[in-house]
């Protein structure tokens, strides 16, 4: 069953609504994230299973952060999922696993042809996801 749910809109919005889904088994983290998102005039979506990436949906986001570790899917299985979606937005991955991990991700979704911006460690600042999303704003 797909599951998003909406953050209300910021009252400070960019001037091109971007979407972003943020997908993080956590809810306290999606919960978090969404309002960071939001702050900083995007419009977040949140779901919290893997379910949600095999949508065709996906291809309506500009972005998806991505948890590495979700409770149903590995980050080999999720990003192989955007991938088959044909999902062409930003990708910023999300975990607090170290380093390494997050960089052989990053490579694992390249080589897929997915456009992986990055990757921030939990617990994440608003600054940290800001400079990783700034490509959305041209």
């Amino acid at each position: 069953m797909l599951s998003f749910t909406h953050v209300n809109p910021s009252p400070q919005p960019r001037l091109c609504r971007k979407k972003i889904l943020v997908l993080d088994d956590d809810l306290i983290v999606t919960e978090i994230l969404g309002q960071i998102v939001k702050n900083l005039g995007y419009y977040p979506i949140v779901a919290h299973n893997a379910s949600v990436l095999a949508s065709a949906k996906i291809r309506e986001f500009d972005a998806i952060l991505l948890d590495l570790w979700l409770s149903d899917s590995s980050a080999e299985e999720s990003l192989e999922v955007i991938a088959e979606q044909a999902f062409r937005g930003l990708i910023v991955l999300i975990s607090g696993l170290d380093n390494e991990a997050l960089e052989d991700a990053c490579e694992k979704g390249r080589s897929l042809g997915l456009r992986v911006n990055g990757y921030l460690r939990k617990p994440i600042s608003a600054e940290s996801l800001e400079a990783l999303l700034a490509d959305l704003d041209y």
